[in-house]
C-alpha cells in the first residue's frame, strides 16, 4: 500500500520533513495521515458538543453554521479517508492533497469556533470552547509525528483565531488566556516537532540497521544476505507466475589478492577490493546487480542472458577490467579475475543451486590457470569433488561443529626416540563426500573468513585433548596467518589456555612463510604476546615460501620444520637433499631445532638423522590418531608398567 506524494509544491513541503529517508519510511510517515480516523471522530465528537451547547445557549444561524460547517468537514475527511485506502491498495494515484487541504480547512473552522464562544460573552461558552481547543491541540501535537508541518499550520491557525477571539472577550478571563497562550503554543511546538524528530531518528536508525545487514561496510555493495533475498525474489516471482525470466549469476574471485594483502598488509587490500567494486559497477548495465559474498569474491546478476554470447561479453570485460593494474598509494600491482558462470533456470531453480553451480565452474577456472571464465558444465564441473567442496556446506558444518574432529601425529624427538610432541590436523568427514583433506577445505575457510571461527574451534579443541595426555609432551597447532592479523588472537589464545586448565609451554603455534609477508603491527604485537606466556612459535613448511634472514631474526622462531617436498626429494635429487641440509646448518647457527616433515621411509629417516635433523614427523614414525585411541593406548601402557615416553624402534 502506497499513498502518493501531493505534486503541489506548498503541500509537499507539508509533508517533506524528513526528504533523507527512503521511499519506504517516507511512505511510513505519510501513512500517519490516513491511520488517524478514531483521533479525527474524537476531536470533532468534541467540536459537535461545543457546537451543540453554543446553539442551545444562543439559537443564532452562526452557531448552526459553524456545527453544519463541523460535520460536513468530518465527513469529507472520513470519505477522503476512504478513497486514498482504497486507491493506494489498488496501486493508483490517492487524492493525497485534498485530504490536506481539508485537514487546514477543519482547523480553521475549529478556531472560528472558538473565537465564536471567547466573543459570546458566555462564561460557560468561554471555559468550554477554550478547554476543548486545549485538549484537541494536545491531541494534534502528540499523534501527528509523521507530519509536522502540518500540525505546526493546524494549531497555528487554531491558538490564533483562540487569541484573537479572547482579546476580542469582554470577560476578565481573557487575561489569563492571553498571557497562557504563547506559552502553550510553545509547548505545543515543541512536542510536535520533537515527536517528528524522534520518530524519524527511529526511522533511520532502522535504515542503517537494515542497511549495514544487508551491504557491506568496506565497498557498501549488497552483501551475502542481500544477494540470497535477491535471488530468492527472482527465483519464487518466476516459479509463482510461471514466467521465469532468465538471469546469469557470475561468480567473480580476485587471482593473487591474497598474496598482495599479506604482503602489503589490509589497507593496501581494502583499496584493491573498494577499486574492483568500483569496476565492476562500472561494467554492469544499469539493471545489473554487484555484491560482495566474502573477502575478495564479489558476485553479479546479469539479467540480460537470454543470449550465452551476452554473458560470454560480460564475463570477458569483468576479466580484462580486473586485470588492469591497480594503483596503491604504496605500490602499482596486478592481479586477475577468475569468473564462474551459471545460468537461471537452466543450471538451477534456486539461488542456492545457482551459486554452488557458479561456484564449481570458478574452481575449474582456476584450476585450470586463473584470470579466464568459465560456464557451468554439468558433466565437467560436477566430477572433481575436491572443487566442487561448497562453502555452505562448510557453514553447516561450522552451525554444531558436526563431522569436524581433531587427529594428532607424533613428533619424534631423533635423539632417543620419544615422543616429544604432537602436530594436531584438523580432519572433516562429510555427510555425503565422506572424508576430506584440509586441502580440501582450508581454503575455502580463508577465501570466506570462516577460518576464524573455524582456528579458534580447533585451539580449544587440541588444548582441551592435550591437557588429558599422560606423556604431558606439546601439542602443535597450527594458525592461519589471517588468525594472526587479528587483534584479539593473543587474548583469544590466553583464554582458552586459561579454560582447558593446558600450561602454556605445552602450546605450540605452527605458522606458514605467509606470515612474514603480513608484518605488520598486529601480526607482531601477537607474536609477542604469545612469547610472553611461554607458547612455544614454529615455521611450518620451511623452504617453500618468501622467507628472508631478516625476518625470521625478528621473529624468532623456536623451530623450523622442513617442509615434506624436500624431504621426499632428498634420497633422489642432489639439490633437494642440499637444501635439507642448509636449512638444518641454518637453524643449528641460530640455536633452533628443526623437525623432518613427511618421513615415510627408513631411507629418508637415515638421511634427515644424519643431516643433523633434531625430530621428526611422517607415517613411518606414527599416523594422526584420535584423542581416544592416545588415551586408551597411554592407558594400557601405564597398566604394563610403560613410564613416560614411547621410544620408536
Amino acid at each position: 500500500m502506497a499513498f502518493s506524494e501531493p505534486r503541489s509544491p506548498f503541500f509537499k513541503w507539508m509533508v517533506s520533513s524528513a526528504q533523507n529517508l527512503s521511499t519506504e519510511n517516507r511512505q511510513i510517515l505519510l501513512a500517519n495521515l490516513f491511520t488517524r480516523t478514531a483521533s479525527i471522530i474524537f476531536a470533532s465528537i468534541c467540536e459537535i458538543s461545543v457546537c451543540v451547547t453554543a446553539f442551545y445557549l444562543h439559537r443564532t444561524g452562526l452557531y448552526a453554521g459553524w456545527g453544519l460547517a463541523v460535520l460536513a468537514l468530518l465527513f469529507t475527511r472520513l470519505l477522503l479517508i476512504y478513497v486514498c485506502c482504497e486507491r493506494s491498495a489498488r496501486g493508483e494515484p490517492t487524492p493525497t492533497s485534498a485530504f490536506l487541504l481539508a485537514s487546514i480547512l477543519w482547523s480553521a473552522v475549529f478556531g472560528f469556533g472558538s473565537l465564536l464562544c471567547n466573543i459570546s460573552g458566555d462564561q460557560t461558552l468561554f471555559l468550554l470552547g477554550n478547554v476543548c481547543a486545549v485538549g484537541v491541540i494536545g491531541g494534534l501535537a502528540g499523534r501527528n509525528a509523521g507530519i509536522p508541518r502540518l500540525v505546526l499550520i493546524q494549531i497555528t491557525l487554531i491558538l490564533g483565531l483562540l487569541g484573537l477571539g479572547a482579546a476580542l472577550s469582554p470577560g476578565s478571563g481573557k487575561l489569563v488566556l492571553l498571557f497562557q497562550a504563547p506559552f502553550c503554543a510553545a509547548g505545543f511546538f515543541t512536542v510536535a516537532l520533537r515527536s517528528n524528530r524522534d520518530t524519524v531518528a527511529l526511522l533511520t536508525a532502522r535504515e542503517n540497521s537494515h542497511r549495514l545487514a544487508r551491504h557491506d561496510s568496506l565497498t557498501g555493495l549488497p552483501n551475502r544476505a542481500r544477494i540470497s533475498e535477491l535471488l530468492l525474489e527472482r527465483t519464487g516471482t518466476g516459479v509463482q507466475q510461471g514466467d521465469e525470466q532468465s538471469f546469469a549469476v557470475l561468480l567473480i574471485d580476485l587471482d593473487g589478492f591474497k598474496a598482495i594483502n599479506d604482503s602489503l598488509g589490509h589497507a593496501a587490500g581494502d583499496q584493491i577490493l573498494q577499486e574492483a567494486a568500483i569496476r565492476l559497477r562500472d561494467i554492469l548495465p544499469a539493471d545489473g546487480i554487484v555484491g560482495r559474498l566474502a573477502g575478495d569474491e564479489f558476485v553479479a546478476i546479469y539479467d540480460g542472458a537470454s543470449l550465452i554470447e551476452d554473458v560470454r561479453v560480460l564475463a570477458d570485460r569483468i576479466v580484462k577490467a580486473l586485470a588492469r593494474p591497480f594503483v596503491l598509494s604504496e605500490a602499482r600491482v596486478h592481479i586477475g579475475a577468475s569468473v564462474g558462470i551459471s545460468l537461471y533456470p537452466e543450471h538451477g531453480k534456486t539461488g542456492p543451486q545457482l551459486l554452488i553451480c557458479a561456484d564449481r565452474a570458478l574452481y575449474a577456472v582456476k584450476r585450470n590457470g586463473k584470470s579466464a571464465f568459465a560456464v557451468f558444465d554439468a558433466d565437467k564441473h560436477a566430477s572433481d569433488e575436491s572443487l566442487s567442496l561448497l562453502r555452505s556446506d562448510l557453514e553447516g558444518a561450522m552451525q554444531s561443529f558436526s563431522g569436524l574432529r581433531m587427529e594428532y601425529q607424533p613428533i619424534i624427538d631423533l635423539s632417543d626416540g620419544t615422543i616429544s610432541g604432537r602436530e594436531a590436523l584438523l580432519r572433516w568427514t562429510h555427510p555425503t563426500r565422506g572424508e576430506l583433506s584440509p586441502v580440501a577445505f582450508i581454503p575455502t575457510a580463508e577465501r570466506t573468513g570462516l577460518v576464524l571461527e573455524l582456528g579458534a574451534w580447533a585451539l580449544r579443541q587440541s588444548c582441551m585433548e592435550a591437557v588429558t595426555w599422560r606423556d604431558a609432551v606439546t601439542v602443535a597447532v597450527n594458525v592461519s596467518p589471517v588468525q594472526l592479523r587479528e587483534e584479539s588472537f593473543a587474548a583469544t589464545v590466553e583464554s582458552i589456555l586459561h579454560k582447558t586448565k593446558l600450561p602454556p609451554e605445552r602450546l605450540h603455534i605452527e605458522v606458514t612463510e605467509t606470515v612474514l609477508l603480513s608484518d605488520d603491527i598486529a601480526t607482531r604485537r601477537n607474536v609477542a604476546t604469545l612469547r610472553a606466556l611461554g607458547i612455544g612459535l614454529a615455521l611450518d613448511d620451511f623452504g617453500t615460501g618468501f622467507s628472508t634472514m631478516s625476518t625470521l631474526v625478528r621473529f624468532s622462531f623456536d623451530e623450523l620444520k622442513i617442509d615434506s617436498s624436500f624431504v621426499k626429494e632428498s634420497v633422489h635429487r642432489r639439490e633437494s637433499a642440499a637444501v635439507v641440509r642448509g636449512i638444518v646448518a641454518l637453524a643449528r647457527e641460530m640455536g633452533m631445532p628443526t623437525t623432518a616433515e613427511g618421513i615415510e621411509t627408513h631411507e629418508q629417516l637415515d638421511f634427515v638423522r644424519a643431516c643433523g635433523c633434531t625430530h621428526a614427523q611422517g607415517y613411518l614414525l606414527g599416523r594422526p590418531e584420535r584423542a581416544e585411541t592416545i588415551a586408551h593406548r597411554e592407558e594400557r601402557l601405564a597398566t604394563d608398567g610403560v613410564i613416560k615416553g614411547e621410544a620408536i624402534g
